[in-house]
């Protein structure tokens, strides 16, 4: 071995050997359809566990032969989402986005025009 080779572990090499396509489809998660999006289905409604989902043939309820490490998400995001806002949350967020973007330009402007050498409209 050279010393320009990584060094992987034994247990992620046999992780990388045991590997089918097979085990990576039922172990990734799954993207509802355009159609369960507009019924209203989100994507903790719709997913692993339904038979219904999934290729043809292939049981989208084994999520203990998982390949990997399944992924989670630590945190939730930090703002609700724009649609969930009732109208005079929208009216403050957008605010708040117009006041900032207008507050950028009034600065971009202010320094422009007290650089030497750069000439005015």
């Amino acid at each position: 071995m050279t010393a320009r080779e990584p060094v992987v572990p034994e247990a992620e090499w046999g992780k990388f050997l045991r590997d089918t396509e097979e085990a990576i489809r039922r172990s990734a998660p799954r993207e509802p359809s355009a159609r369960e999006r507009a019924s209203g289905a989100g994507v903790d409604d719709v997913g692993v566990g339904d038979p219904a989902v999934g290729a043809p043939g292939v049981d989208d309820g084994a999520v203990d032969d998982a390949v990997g490490e399944v992924w989670c998400p630590d945190e939730s995001p930090a703002a609700p989402a724009w649609r969930q806002l009732d109208p005079a949350a929208r009216v403050r967020r957008l605010a708040r986005f117009l006041g900032t973007l207008t507050l950028l330009l009034v600065l971009l402007t202010l320094f422009r025009h007290a650089q030497p050498g750069v000439p005015s409209p």
